[in-house]
């Protein structure tokens, strides 16, 4: 079993485990899809649920509307929705960042980190030879994440962190393609080899490519078939 890298903690709720309890639970209901973008978060219904007061769950919401997840309205606070162009300029800004990433795990990778690589690289193929989508997501997000602490710089990983909730919400749309994961589990090898060759230009440029790809195939799906069906802001 891979187990994923874990994000640094950074806040000052991290001190407070409620709010961080309500926080993780939201944000991976906001990103799976479960509570949708415009849903009203109300804290009281919020609270049952959780089976806590309503001092985390409002902690819990501002740490989500800082984070670009939720958002406020004068009646209130929702879940955020988001227009093809913002899904455009996060990918744009993801890219830039994951490419950098890329250069420096070819160069600050120990061998340690490299062998696990390979492991992240294995599992990816596997789940793509035995279509197991659900799979394949999880492992692409684990060997992203092991990329982001292999670049040895931790203001990149805690911004990446950030930007992959947000993106989270419709990149799985992208992989469901008839033959999409397949495609860029070829792409995540010839990344894979470029690192683990220690070559930082053609892990840079294996990384965008793949993003490119990724963004394009992206918005593509959302302008053909969802944005006709929910509307201009997802």
């Amino acid at each position: 079993m891979l187990n994923m890298p874990q994000a640094p903690n950074s806040t000052a709720q991290d001190r407070n485990p409620l709010a961080v309890e309500a926080y993780e639970a939201l944000k991976a209901a906001i990103c799976s899809g479960e509570l949708q973008p415009r849903e009203r978060l109300y804290e009281t219904v919020l609270g049952k649920r959780l089976k806590m007061s309503r001092t985390p769950v409002r902690e819990a919401l501002q740490r989500l509307v800082n984070e670009g997840l939720a958002e406020t309205r004068p009646d209130g606070a929702c879940v955020a929705a988001l227009s093809v162009k913002d899904i455009r300029s996060l990918e744009q800004a993801n890219r830039a960042l994951q490419s950098l990433v890329a250069e420096l795990a070819a160069t600050e990778g120990s061998d340690e980190d490299m062998a696990k690589l390979e492991k992240f690289m294995a599992h990816m193929e596997s789940c793509a030879s035995g279509e197991d989508i659900d799979g394949w997501i999880t492992v692409d997000q684990a060997m992203h994440r092991h990329l982001f602490q292999m670049s040895g710089n931790r203001w990149l990983m805690r911004l990446l962190v950030q930007m992959e909730a947000l993106i989270a919400r419709v990149r799985h749309i992208g992989i469901r393609g008839p033959t999409r994961m397949k495609d860029a589990t070829l792409e995540h090898r010839r990344l894979v080899s470029a690192i683990t060759s220690r070559d930082p230009e053609a892990a840079r440029r294996a990384m965008h490519d793949h993003l490119l790809l990724v963004e394009q195939n992206l918005v593509q799906i959302l302008e053909t078939f969802v944005v006709p069906w929910k509307g201009d802001r997802l």
